[in-house]
């Protein structure tokens, strides 16, 4: 795939982003009765938005003006693919059931597992198992015990 194409299609992506958080940023409403010109929630993350929308625009018209393209090499396609797959039935499955650390648990032992060279050992095994549940033990007391933010 050439990085003229590719730029250009993550740009877009990049753009709908920026559309998308300023259309949240809007729906921010001022609690307590200000005025029609206060200076709301909303303001900054509409400023950001905008910066990020218009820096976007640039960039696209950078790239198509560019002469020269090249082609680059994405390297194991699959197990980008693999990845990009197994993100999104994570999410699906987290808002699904409202639950993070089974869903949790199962994802990043699943990405360590395919990642790991040697998958046959046994030893191997029980170290993706001990470094997911440390992982997790790890996001358990910072996030939920010291914060206090549940998932």
């Amino acid at each position: 795939m050439s990085l003229k194409k590719t730029s250009l299609f993550l740009l877009i992506g990049i753009l709908i982003l920026g559309v998308a958080y300023y259309k949240t940023a809007s729906g921010f409403h001022n609690i307590g009765g200000s005025g029609a010109g206060d200076i709301g929630p909303g303001y900054y993350p509409k400023i950001l938005a905008l910066i990020l929308i218009g820096l976007t625009i640039i960039s696209i018209f950078q790239t198509i003006m560019d002469k020269k393209s090249e082609i680059i090499n994405l390297g194991n396609i699959k197990m980008v693919g693999i990845t990009l797959l197994l993100t999104l039935v994570y999410i699906f499955i987290w808002a699904k059931l409202n639950f993070f650390y089974i869903p949790t648990f199962l994802y990043l032992f699943t990405l360590i597992h395919i990642y790991q060279p040697e998958k046959s050992s046994k030893k191997v095994l029980i170290m993706n198992l001990m470094s997911t549940s440390g992982v997790l033990l790890g996001i358990y007391l910072f996030f939920d015990l010291l914060l206090q933010i549940d998932f």
